[in-house]
């Protein structure tokens, strides 16, 4: 589906979930879908798992929205603040689905029906869930770990399925190929000979992909010491809300402490085009002025100082927690977890040492071309992918090519009602009444 269509679908009020391959334009969909709902008069609550997913689309987590911190709070009684804006709001999106556990998108959904006093689906709300689930799943144990889309509330909310097809990051059809086939759980020899084709070694100094936090950190500890030159430590500011803190220190891919030489490989880890660079650009450190780094981007030559830069999480205009910290990382070596959602022109992968579903998948795909990626090695589980997370995808997909493959160019033709869309897109009529609010009586009259 083309993002112009599911845009449509999203603004005709129906319940969706908004998915495709990293690069395919989800979080440009959601923007515009945010602006034009809002132009309309209607109040959208952006919502994302994580903070730094929230503060790339303009909004809060999902937890700090609706006052669950911790899995305790879903028994405590919600402050009017909560209350006010759960009952006001017309629209929930949550992005980057695909690390909320069942259980919270269970939990959710009776907070929501409880808070709102109404017993359909999030308490009525129209609700645009994004995310990819080939990405890294839930941290947890049991329900607490389970997909999102395995909750009982993914099934009461009736979703229609947007699956965006266009792809705006990779542009090397080779490994374009290569992902695609991991999504389809169908890489054949020749998916693998061109693995085997980048097991070379980079000509140049470059940011390595690895599966472990020891790993990188003891990389990097190594690097910096090689280097000669005073030692400068940046401690991260913080303020607010404790619970809250907490979510956001986690989120940021910015360290609490960060040591840099002159020298030094680093990572910027938000985005700033006004200034020239973006969450994942490389660049070194060449001297300091007047107390902060300068740093020379390798992709352009840009060379700027770094000062500061602060995440916050707000609600209703309120600042609840912020922190401040030089958007930068010491980046010889990352962590794939810390990785995504990253957009490299160029990294040597170590998938050696995969252990979980789908870290492959996130390694390769942070990489723009095939002629960028270097890779140290790989073991069979690296290019696993959850069963599950498969079988659900391939659904998914067809969903969505039904819907597609009748969508009108303009819902608001009287002639292509959403009704009919669903209608001819093979939708039970039960499907149609709760997506569209119909009754029987006006179902009658509209489908032709």
């Amino acid at each position: 589906m083309t993002q112009a269509k599911a845009l449509e679908v999203m603004l005709s009020g129906i319940n969706v979930f908004l998915t495709g391959p990293p690069g395919s334009g989800k979080s440009y969909v959601l923007e515009r879908f945010i602006n034009l709902s809002r132009n309309r008069g209607r109040n959208v609550a952006v919502t994302a798992t994580t903070g730094i997913a929230a503060s790339i689309i303009g909004g809060t987590t999902i937890h700090a929205w609706s006052g669950l911190f911790n899995a305790n709070a879903k028994l405590a009684t919600p402050g009017q603040a909560v209350l006010k804006r759960v009952q006001q709001a017309d629209v929930l999106i949550i992005d980057e689905i695909s690390m909320l556990g069942a259980a919270w998108l269970d939990i959710l959904n009776l907070r929501l029906k409880t808070l709102r006093r109404q017993t359909k689906a999030f308490g009525g709300l129209q609700v645009i869930l994004s995310g990819d689930f080939f990405q890294l799943p839930p941290i947890g144990k049991g329900q607490a770990a389970a997909y999102a889309f395995m909750a009982e509330a993914w099934q009461e909310l009736s979703l229609q399925a947007c699956y965006l097809s266009e792809q705006h990051r990779q542009t090397d059809d080779g490994l374009r190929r290569l992902l695609q086939a991991m999504r389809s759980a169908d890489v054949n020899l020749k998916d693998l000979g061109v693995l085997l084709d980048r097991q070379v070694t980079p000509k140049r100094d470059i940011t390595v992909l690895l599966t472990h936090n020891r790993d990188v950190d003891r990389v990097n500890h190594e690097r910096l010491n090689r280097l000669s030159g005073d030692l400068r430590i940046y401690e991260m500011a913080m303020s607010g809300h404790r619970e809250a803190l907490i979510e956001l220190q986690h989120s940021v891919v910015a360290p609490q402490r960060l040591y840099l030489k002159s020298g030094a490989k680093v990572m910027f880890t938000a985005n700033d085009l006004s200034l020239g660079y973006a969450n994942g650009s490389i660049g070194s450190v060449i001297g300091f002025n007047h107390g902060f780094p300068v740093v020379v981007i390798d992709s352009s030559g840009l060379k700027l100082r770094v000062e500061p830069k602060q995440w916050s999480m707000t609600i209703d205009e309120h600042t609840i927690a912020k922190i401040s910290q030089l958007p930068l990382r010491l980046a010889w070596a990352v962590t794939i977890h810390k990785c995504q959602g990253m957009s490299l022109d160029a990294a040597e992968v170590d998938l050696s040492r995969s252990f979980t579903y789908g870290m492959g998948y996130v390694a390769l795909s942070r990489v723009k071309s095939l002629n960028g990626l270097y890779l140290r090695g790989f073991n069979s589980r690296s290019l696993e992918m959850d069963p599950a997370v498969k079988q659900f995808d391939q659904k998914i997909k067809k969903l969505s090519g039904k819907i597609d493959s009748v969508m009108p160019v303009k819902l608001n033709d009287p002639n292509n009602s959403l009704a009919n869309v669903l209608y001819r897109a093979g939708a039970s009529r039960q499907l149609i009444k709760l997506s569209t609010g119909l009754s029987e009586e006006e179902l009658k009259k509209i489908l032709k």
